[in-house]
């Protein structure tokens, strides 16, 4: 059992667990850690890559490349077929931000201030949707323009920096293209021991917030809760993925990695050193208040978090507790399943939370049944750091009225996601649907307002949010005992 009183204030009277599903859980919870196996390439993509990088090779002044456009034509039939917004492209707002990217990326002065190109005499390939058609005029014009012996041009970079301009157009935070170097994305299984610093990472519109885990090298380096990260080892962040991000942190034990970050509520940038090293995923942390309150941290939803809360509130029982102040502040969130199993030890029913395409197709996740606590009183503490798996829980015990919630408004993290392999090498991570709870409140970008709103910051002294759930929770359980 996964039982700690490290790290616990000291409070007085004051989807299958599939590669797939931990993807999707990955832009909430990813701990910055080593890597156990290797996504597996399909075959034809192996192909194509090694004909983009053939072609590239062989490529003359005035030839106008072609298949290094092929990952191009897979990301706009990816986002066309699967996108939650589906309905809502832009062809020519992405198509738009596409040139605008090729021409910066070109590095060219005096096409700083060109934003389109004449309609190509060149017959469009099938690696151009025709959709996207300003992109192969774009395309044809710079090879034909610029691409010379004294200063040649490199297809497979510029194609990348396309998929990126259209991305960006695109304007999801939980959408990113992922490039061959980095798709060798290494599965993060949520179970044991890592190496790496020991944080969590969100990506708050185009910005990454750092939540450091107990006892971290992360947490004993320096980094606080809520700290922005700027750059890694003195490269700026500015226009990465949330995945390219945790690929270049994380690394094997004894290594050293610097990260340029902004304390919360300052301004300047400082340079921590991590020693990277063994991470424990413990997740569950509790003790007992002198009123007879089970405080129990819940830092993340690991694969094994729910055998571990389940055993804790079987001691929480034996103890005979009068209630349990369950924390989720700075919780990040986790696996599907772990959030479902979790939720249903409080609940007697219904559904914990349902997810919707961008067809408007809707999937269920119901409680399961036997849950071990669905009677004793319960307040729930959330903050603006309590994320994804962590809305989905506050959500369903706030929405059938089975706990109090308590803290500041959340985080607002509900897109469900998606990676697929690109013909490039590369990958593309895409929201294909929301998470709602069960009376249909959207947590994506809005986030989950707490019945009882207690401000938290640095300034603030103390744990006012803290105090006040066990006033709460003093409250409820004194009128469930008159």
């Amino acid at each position: 059992m996964q039982h700690s009183q490290a790290h616990t204030p000291n409070i007085s009277s004051a989807h299958s667990r599939s590669f797939w599903g931990l993807l999707a859980a990955l832009l909430a919870i990813l701990v910055l850690a080593s890597a156990c196996s290797l996504i597996e390439r399909e075959t034809n993509t192996v192909a194509s890559q090694d004909a983009i990088v053939a072609e590239a090779a062989e490529l003359e002044p005035g030839d106008v490349p072609v298949k290094a456009l092929a990952a191009l034509h897979d990301t706009w039939t990816i986002l066309k077929n699967e996108f939650v917004l589906r309905d809502e492209l832009d062809a020519a707002v992405l198509a738009d931000g596409a040139v605008k990217s090729l021409i910066l990326a070109t590095g060219i002065p005096e096409l700083r201030n060109r934003s389109s190109f004449p309609e190509t005499s060149l017959e469009r390939p099938d690696e151009v949707p025709k959709e996207l058609e300003p992109i192969w005029d774009a395309w044809a014009g710079v090879f034909q323009e610029y691409n010379t012996i004294e200063a040649p041009l490199d297809p497979i970079d510029l194609s990348q920096a396309i998929i990126r301009g259209l991305i960006d157009a695109l304007d999801d935070p939980h959408t990113a293209y992922i490039s061959p170097e980095r798709y060798a994305l290494e599965e993060l299984d949520f179970t044991g021991e890592y190496q790496g610093i020991g944080s969590e990472v969100h990506n708050q519109r185009g910005r990454f917030i750092l939540s450091p885990m107990p006892n971290s090298p992360a947490e004993q380096a320096g980094i606080r809760p809520g700290d922005l990260l700027m750059a890694v080892d003195g490269v700026s962040v500015e226009g990465w993925s949330i995945l390219e991000v945790v690929q270049t942190i994380r690394g094997a034990r004894d290594t050293e990695v610097v990260l340029g970050i902004i304390h919360l509520g300052q301004e300047q940038v400082v340079d921590i050193t991590i020693k990277r090293g063994d991470i424990d995923l413990t997740s569950v942390f509790w003790n007992m208040t002198s009123d007879g309150f089970a405080y129990l941290n819940l830092r993340a939803f690991n694969s094994n978090s729910d055998e571990s809360l389940i055993e804790t509130i079987a001691e929480i029982n034996k103890q005979g507790a009068r209630g349990i102040i369950l924390d989720i502040r700075n919780n990040p969130g986790g696996l599907l399943t772990t959030v479902v199993t979790i939720a249903s030890q409080f609940l007697d029913g219904g559904v914990v939370v349902y997810e919707i395409d961008g067809e408007g197709n809707r999937k269920d996740w119901d409680v399961e049944s036997n849950g071990v606590a669905q009677d004793i009183p319960l307040v729930v503490l959330v903050n603006q750091f309590s994320a994804s798996a962590s809305e989905v829980l506050s959500g369903a015990l706030q929405d059938r009225d089975r706990a109090l919630i308590v803290g500041n408004t959340t985080f607002g993290k509900g897109s469900v996601n998606r990676l697929k392999p690109l013909s490039d090498g590369g990958g593309l991570y895409y929201t294909y649907g929301r998470w709602y709870t069960p009376e249909g409140r959207l947590i994506e970008g809005l986030g989950l307002e707490p019945d009882v709103v207690v401000p938290q910051g640095i300034q603030i002294q103390g744990d006012p949010q803290l105090e006040k759930a066990i006033e709460l929770l003093e409250e409820a359980v004194s009128a469930l005992e008159r």
